[in-house]
């Protein structure tokens, strides 16, 4: 080796598990090696296998070859482009060298945790020519960026290596395995020297929105905070803006839901790094059931058809990109399905981490795998579900019982692979599948009052026989509470010409009341009501009204059903006094997350009135001045967070006007 660094990271060639590198087996017929250094530097130092331990001895092969003489010299530079990373090596031959079959191999790491510290991602080479004392030439090759990868994580390395024989040796303790020798005659490494060490995590917004973030001290070069000029851009603007006002970004979302990505862009010393995160845009009103699919043998599709005959309240997404959709309160449940041995996927903290943010939000989750338990690494995602996994498993599955509320059931089993992980329920979990032939249990389910879990160490989508697998889904759709019918919406709305409308519902005991609305069906007109008429006020004559009615129930809200009407009626008198200034309510009570609050206002408090939120202690948590007004009458929206932009817990909260006569003060819930 020419140059000593400061911290050597091994290279894993990871042909398996959950970070497979290209070219993997191109390599291991090229070279008859799997990973790297399973070649051997010097001629005769060789080392084998991978694995969390391969750290300190590589390391030692590192220090022990790091001052031997090297014919050539090698510096490696890393730099970016927006959507690539370039790597330059300038080669420089110190000794004349004969003509042999040489390359130069470019390779990315990347730092996934302790057991992944140097997995090759990226690969590529080609032919290395130089061989004459003095000669030179810069060689240059680029990759594509992975988006959600940390730059900072990343390493760039050259080799030059021998690609001819030079003899066949057998590694002690590997007698099995001849390796061919490819000595390396020398090597650099070199990292990224603008990152973002502290990036932003991805966001939830509501509908119109802001959020705003301190980009101070954002990038770093070298390891130290630089003032780097600063650039940001959104990939859909009509969804979320982002403005830079110096190191201040703002981002804005509208009234469209969706997902957009943010990228800062920041540029110091000749170098330009990106740092990005995703921005969900959150419609209160859409609910859905994410599957993400993990599996490399693909079951998702299978279970997506089943949860689908039982879920009813908004879509069931499968994806393979754990990003893709938000795992918010939108999200009544995530199904995770990691396959089995040898086909399945080892859960790392990359997914964990934003399960778990999900489960502290009262969320439901799924998940199943065949290693996951007894096999597999622990995350944080693990005490969650209360299970305590007593072994690796035994090959023998192939009747499922049913228990707690799948009692009775029972299903013969043909899922890919019958090895399977026995788990044990810690309180207050309970059993749900056992293995009712062997004696042990394989699916625990966990309701831990704020949030509700399934831990399984088979495939769901195997179960079949004397019940079906839509028997298992249908019984964990109702213990996640998000199954049953659509809530019916009124019926038979009509409103005659003078502004009287009436409708019918039928029977049902978690009916609470309607809400009525008059063109702006994101405004009730009047607070809840329980009568099944109402005669709409303060209409002019010969203009064409759409009124809608909704109902509401203690598990939510139906759609609005709609009229369309023209008013052929005269104005009342009491129509006719001056506007009064009059908070109506907020809509829906209780909400999770958004309320929309109505009032209106007389002329001389439009410049003075403001509405302030108290909590139960008679804090003030939140104002809106300069309140929105349109002929006196208007509405502003609640995402539950105080003036810092921080989410406030659940619990009641009080309303009322600030700067003017009116003290009228109402009464909201806020749920989580």
């Amino acid at each position: 080796m020419y140059e000593n660094v400061d911290y050597f990271i091994p290279i894993i060639w990871e042909g398996d598990g959950s970070h497979p590198s290209p070219n993997y087996a191109v390599r291991y017929g090229d070279y008859g090696v799997q990973a790297l250094p399973s070649s051997a530097f010097n001629g005769d130092t060789f080392d084998l296998g991978g694995g969390g331990g391969v750290y300190s001895r590589y390391q030692n092969i590192y220090n022990d070859l790091v001052n031997v003489s090297s014919p050539m010299e090698l510096d490696v530079l890393m730099n970016i482009t927006r959507e690539q990373i370039e790597i330059t090596a300038d080669a420089l031959m110190t000794e004349t060298v004969a003509a042999e079959d040489r390359r130069i191999i470019f390779l990315l790491t990347y730092f996934y945790s302790n057991s992944y510290n140097s997995t090759v991602v990226r690969y590529y080479e080609e032919d290395f020519n130089l061989t004459e004392n003095g000669s030179s030439e810069q060689f240059v090759h680029s990759f594509d960026i992975d988006p959600s990868w940390d730059l900072a994580l990343t390493k760039a390395v050259v080799l030059v290596q021998h690609v001819n024989t030079t003899g066949v040796f057998t590694v002690p303790g590997y007698p099995q395995y001849p390796f061919n020798m490819y000595p390396i005659l020398q090597a650099g490494m070199a990292s990224f020297p603008l990152t973002a060490p502290n990036p932003i995590t991805d966001q939830e917004m509501d509908l119109n929105d802001t959020a705003v973030f301190d980009l101070t001290d954002y990038f770093y070069y070298q390891g130290n905070p630089v003032a780097a000029e600063l650039s940001v851009q959104s990939s859909d603007p009509l969804i979320v803006d982002a403005v830079l006002d110096g190191t201040e970004l703002t981002l804005t979302s509208f009234d469209t839901g969706g997902n957009v990505q943010i990228d800062i862009i920041g540029t110091y010393n000749g170098y330009t790094a990106i740092s990005s995160f995703n921005v969900y845009v959150i419609d209160p009103s859409v609910r859905y059931i994410v599957i993400l699919d993990l599996d490399p043998t693909a079951t998702g599709p299978i279970l997506q058809a089943s949860i689908e005959n039982f879920y009813s309240a908004g879509a069931v997404y499968l994806t393979s990109d754990i990003t893709e959709y938000p795992l918010s309160s939108n999200a009544d449940a995530v199904f995770v399905l990691l396959g089995i041995y040898n086909n399945n996927f080892v859960l790392t903290e990359t997914e964990a981490v934003p399960l778990v943010n999900y489960l502290n939000n009262g969320g439901n989750l799924y998940i199943e795998g065949g290693d996951i338990w007894g096999w597999d690494p622990e995350t944080t995602l693990h005490p969650y579900l209360n299970i305590n996994a007593l072994s690796d498993g035994t090959g023998d599955l192939s009747n499922v019982e049913g228990a707690d509320f799948l009692s009775g059931m029972n299903w013969t089993y043909s899922g890919e692979n019958s090895y399977i992980d026995h788990l044990q329920p810690i309180a207050p979990a309970t059993v749900l599948f056992s293995n009712p032939t062997v004696g042990y249990d394989c699916g625990i389910a966990n309701d831990a009052g704020t949030y509700k879990t399934i831990g399984v160490s088979f495939e769901i989508t195997g179960l079949g026989g004397n019940n079906s697998l839509d028997d298992a889904v249908s019984g964990i759709i109702d213990f996640f509470g998000i199954g049953g019918a659509p809530l019916i919406a009124p019926q038979n709305l009509q409103v005659t010409e003078l502004g009287v409308a009436t409708w019918t519902l039928p029977n049902d005991p978690e009916f609470i009341g309607f809400n009525v609305f008059l063109d702006d069906l994101q405004n009730p007109v009047v607070e809840l009501i329980v009568d099944q008429s109402y005669t709409f006020s303060g209409l002019i004559n010969g203009q064409t009204y759409n009124a809608g009615v909704s109902a509401v129930y203690l598990s939510g809200e139906s759609e609005i059903t709609q009229y369309e009407f023209t008013y052929t009626g005269t104005t009342n008198d009491d129509e006719l006094l001056p506007m009064q200034t009059k908070l109506f309510g907020n809509y829906p009570n209780p909400f999770k997350p958004l309320t929309t609050i109505s009032y209106q206002l007389k002329q001389e408090d439009v410049e003075n009135a403001s509405l302030s939120i108290y909590n139960v202690k008679g804090q003030k948590v939140r104002t809106f001045s300069a309140l929105p007004e349109n002929n006196g009458r208007g509405y502003i929206t609640w995402n539950g967070k105080d003036d810092n932009n921080r989410a406030v817990g659940s619990g009641i909260y009080f309303y009322r006007f600030e700067g003017v006569e009116n003290n009228q003060i109402h009464k909201m819930i806020l749920l989580h």
